[in-house]
């Protein structure tokens, strides 16, 4: 198995995690009452985080493409046909929302992070891209 398709099956494995997960987050509250549920939710969406980073910078490397940050490994993914802009955009604030987890983790606003557990759409859409695309190179 290659190292992009361990990341793009922990990816899946992932979001599927969290989907499950979704009906207990019906707000901040259930967050802020379970902890156990709050460092699974956590835990599962730092992990995407970072996965979609790690593939989109792998995607851009394997086009020759360099960039300086997380945020510019997004943009880079936008040369590919496949990889529509708009969507894309939605990615970007993967970057964000994983530092603030590391390192404001105190201070973390539970109302986004039921919003992202909420929108899982673009990131399951960058899956299905990236798994065809490494698909057609094996």
């Amino acid at each position: 198995m290659t190292w992009l398709v361990e990341r793009l099956a922990e990816l899946r494995r992932h979001l599927e995690h969290l989907k499950a997960l979704a009906p207990r987050v019906p707000g901040a509250e259930s967050l802020e009452r379970d902890l156990s549920l709050h460092n699974d939710v956590l835990f599962s969406l730092l992990t995407v985080c970072q996965l979609v980073i790690d593939i989109a910078g792998e995607l851009a490397g394997r086009r020759g493409q360099r960039f300086e940050n997380y945020t510019d490994g997004f943009a880079a993914s936008r040369p590919t046909p496949a990889f529509q802009p708009t969507w894309v955009q939605a990615l970007v604030p993967l970057a964000g929302f994983r530092n603030v987890v590391i390192h404001e983790y105190v201070a973390l606003d539970m109302q986004r992070v039921v919003e992202a557990v909420r929108a899982l759409a673009p990131i399951e859409r960058f899956l299905a891209i990236a798994a065809a695309l490494e698909s057609d190179t094996e």
